[in-house]
């Protein structure tokens, strides 16, 4: 019996300590990875201003107890072009309180980078959210959302291009794929289903 617990008591640090390594921090949570806004614009004090801010409110409010939720937003008063669209998603590994610090982040970033237009789009390392105009729910989306190109090194050698993105790859001991060689791009895309 004493063996038993010599042995589980033995163990409880090392489950510590591959608890607190695994969650995520912060800060890890709230990077920013990439955002983008619609090119459309609204007048402030106009219904859909109203519906824009009645849906960010509830994106974050309700972060707080999920960590995916989506929602169609139009107030009394507002028209058909005035209904606006909105979700957020957290990952899986978050909890529902830094989901929620992870979201109420991603709005105040949105209100910064998007200042009244019709939609937009935020992914943090911890949450994406978005809204718009126009519905995209159960629609998927594969737009290109950021690129992110290397400098060209003035020629235009596909063989020597190929060889320093190896040879930089090998070298900052990444992998292969994961390279940026010169005149090399690197293109994320959207991969939520939504």
């Amino acid at each position: 019996m004493s063996f038993q617990l010599l042995f589980l008591s033995s163990l409880l640090p090392l489950c510590l300590t591959i608890s607190i390594l695994t969650y995520p921090s912060s800060a890890a949570v709230d990077s920013y990875v990439y955002g983008g806004c619609s090119q459309q614009k609204y007048a402030p004090g106009t219904p859909y201003a109203t519906n824009v801010n009645s849906l960010l409110t509830s994106l974050v409010n309700s972060a707080a107890f999920a960590t995916y939720n989506n929602f169609k937003i139009s107030v009394p008063g507002s028209s058909q072009n005035d209904v606006v669209y909105g979700l957020f998603q957290c990952r899986g590994d978050v909890s529902n309180s830094d989901c929620r610090e992870c979201v109420s982040h991603s709005v105040s970033q949105l209100g910064v980078l998007c200042v009244n237009t019709a939609g937009g789009a935020l992914q943090l390392e911890g949450c994406f959210v978005k809204y718009d105009k126009v519905s995209f729910l159960g629609v998927q989306d594969k737009s290109v959302v950021m690129k992110k190109c290397a400098p060209s090194i003035g020629y235009d050698s596909d063989a020597l291009t190929r060889r320093d993105s190896v040879l930089d790859g090998l070298a900052a001991g990444g992998s292969i794929l994961g390279s940026m060689g010169p005149g090399s791009c690197r293109v994320w895309h959207s991969a939520y289903r939504i």
